[in-house]
């Protein structure tokens, strides 16, 4: 077979797999919020509290389910994996978006008894959309509640990097090996969440939400004895 033929045949290749990657993507980000709008509403069903509480939740459920009609409808028009693709970017406050993100991932942190604390500014401005911004989260705290310990503690802090705002998320879970190094934000590879292994694509939406809006992330180890990522948007 000649070089050109070999060429075809990976060409061919690849196509075939550009769909199932972009069907693994959308599924793995429809399911958290999901997950969350079915927690809030299990815990309803389950107990009996006082109705701003019962408010509270419902809120959170119907917010969820707001984005997830809005994430549905971004994702007619592109992967979030591809990089290539112009997208106007939005401004929010990242604060904002930490405060939502703690309170979806609530019920997973109760499933585990893991404890969520959060050192935060009162606000702080970056040039990325909410939506976006809450994908990423999302992915690298419920990321830290399956990697972390159960009973434990994930500390969530936002920072004024110029020109940068900083999001920092540590686990006290078994860290990351060192020579995994940025390859753990590749397509497609796993990691092991206390014997559950994962998809290998939440770290690379991460990755690709932070480039798309000027910024980076990375992982190193924490004082918790976890991991500690640090993901960074461009000053609104």
């Amino acid at each position: 077979m000649d070089s050109d033929t070999n060429s075809c045949a990976d060409d061919a290749l690849r196509e075939r797999r550009i769909p199932r990657t972009l069907l693994a993507t959308i599924g793995h980000e429809l399911r958290t919020p999901l997950t969350s709008i079915r927690g809030y509403i299990e815990t309803l069903l389950e107990g009996e509290f006082e109705p701003a509480t019962a408010r509270r939740f419902l809120e959170t459920a119907r917010r969820e389910a707001l984005r997830l009609g809005r994430l549905v409808d971004g994702m007619l028009e592109f992967s979030l994996l591809d990089l290539s693709t112009e997208h106007e970017r939005g401004t929010c406050d990242v604060v904002e978006q930490i405060v939502a993100t703690i309170e979806m991932l609530s019920p997973m942190a109760a499933a585990r008894r893991v404890t969520m604390r959060s050192a935060l500014p009162e606000r702080a401005l970056a040039r990325v959309d909410g939506d976006a911004c809450v994908h990423a989260l999302a992915n690298l705290i419920e990321n830290a509640i399956k990697h972390g310990s159960e009973r434990g503690t994930i500390e969530i802090a936002c920072t004024h990097d110029a020109p940068y705002v900083a999001i920092s998320v540590e686990d006290d879970g078994r860290g990351i090996d060192e020579r995994a190094g940025a390859s753990i934000f590749a397509m497609g590879v796993r990691g092991d969440a206390n014997g559950r292994a994962g998809c290998g694509i939440g770290l690379a939406v991460v990755k690709a939400i932070a480039e798309r809006a000027g910024g980076d992330v990375r992982v190193e180890s924490s004082a918790l004895g976890g991991a500690r990522f640090v993901l960074r948007f461009a000053e609104g």
